[in-house]
C-alpha cells in the first residue's frame, strides 16, 4: 500500500504565529513516517498541552492530548498495550520539565521502545511567553521583567546522566536533517529522545532563526557518551544530529520475563477478559 504525506493531512487548519518552528516540525513528521512506509492506522500520538499539542488534530493516527506534562506516560501505556504500534509522544519543554519531568526520567530508565519529541522554545509560548526551565538564568520575558532567577536545564546533560539508549537533537528550521533524526529514533529500538531547538518568533525573539543557525553544527552519530556531552556541554555551538546511541541497552519488553513467548498483544487479551473470569476466582 503506498502511503502518501497527504494521509496524514486533516482539514483542521495550523493557528500557529507565522514563522514559528511547528510548522516544519510537523511536515518532519509526517515526512519521516511517510518515508518508513507507516500508515496513520500503525501510529499513535500523544500530545501535550501548548503550542505544540495544538499540532493534535492537525495529524492523522490515534492522537490523544492529554493533561500537562503527561504526554510520555499515555505513551507508554499505548506501547505497552501493543507493541506492534509506532508510539510517538510530543510535548514542549516546559511540560517535560516541570509537570513531566519524572516521567521523562523513568521513561529513560526503563527505555520503552517510544519515541518522544520535546519541542524546546525555552517558553511557555501558548500563554504569552512565561520562563521555563530551560530558560536561561537571568533572561527577561513576560511576567519576568527582571529577569529569570533560577538556573536552566540543560536537556541534553540531563539525558545523558541517566543512561540513555537515544538522544538526539534537531533543529526546527532544518525540516531535511529533523526528518532523518525523526526516522532514526522511529527506527531504534528504545526509548529515543529528540530535543528540537525551535524557533519561537514571538515570545523568544532573541533567538532568532539567523541567530540560531549561525550556532548550529551537524555531527554524525556516536556510542561515545564522552564525545556526546562535550557536544551537550559546548555553550558556543548547538550541535545536531543523533548525538548518542547505544544499541546494546536492550528495551523494556525484552526484559519483561511474564510476556516471554506470548504471540498475543495485552489490548487483544483485554478484549478476551470478562469479568466473568475475575468473579470465576473470587468466588
Amino acid at each position: 500500500m503506498k502511503i502518501d504525506i497527504s494521509d496524514y493531512n486533516t482539514i483542521i487548519k495550523n493557528t500557529w504565529c507565522p514563522g514559528c518552528g511547528n510548522f516544519n516540525i510537523h511536515i518532519a513528521l509526517k515526512k519521516a513516517l511517510v518515508d518508513l512506509k507507516k500508515h496513520p492506522s500503525e501510529v499513535v500520538f500523544s500530545f501535550d498541552i501548548g503550542c505544540n499539542g495544538n499540532g493534535g488534530d492537525k495529524i492523522e493516527g490515534f492522537r490523544v492530548k492529554g493533561l500537562h506534562g503527561r504526554a510520555i506516560p499515555f505513551a507508554i501505556g499505548a506501547h505497552l498495550a501493543n507493541k506492534e504500534m509506532t508510539v510517538i509522544a510530543d510535548i514542549g519543554d516546559g511540560g517535560c520539565l516541570h509537570e513531566g519531568i519524572d516521567h521523562l526520567i523513568h521513561a529513560i530508565r526503563s527505555n520503552y521502545n517510544v519515541t518522544v519529541l520535546i519541542h524546546n522554545n525555552q517558553n511557555f509560548a501558548l500563554t504569552t511567553g512565561q520562563i521555563t526551565s530551560t530558560t536561561q538564568s537571568g533572561k527577561k520575558m513576560y511576567a519576568f521583567p527582571d529577569g529569570k532567577t533560577e538556573g536552566d536545564i540543560n536537556i541534553g546533560e540531563l539525558v545523558l546522566a541517566l543512561n540513555p539508549s537515544f538522544y538526539a537533537k534537531g533543529y526546527s528550521a532544518d525540516a531535511i536533517q529533523l526528518t532523518e533524526i525523526i526516522k532514526e529514533g522511529i527506527k531504534h529500538k528504545g526509548f529515543s529522545v529528540i530535543e528540537i531547538v525551535q524557533i519561537c518568533p514571538t515570545y523568544n525573539r532573541e533567538n532568532s532563526s539567523e541567530v540560531l543557525s549561525s550556532r548550529i553544527r551537524k555531527v554524525q552519530s556516536t556510542n561515545n557518551i564522552d564525545i556526546a556531552r562535550k557536544y551537550v556541554l559546548d555553550t558556543k555551538h548547538i550541535y545536531t544530529g543523533v548525538i548518542y546511541q547505544n544499541k546494546e541497552i536492550k528495551d523494556y519488553y525484552s526484559n519483561l520475563k511474564n510476556r516471554k513467548g506470548k504471540e498475543t498483544e495485552l489490548v487483544e487479551e483485554v478484549k478476551n477478559y470478562g469479568i466473568s473470569n475475575i468473579l470465576n476466582k473470587i468466588q
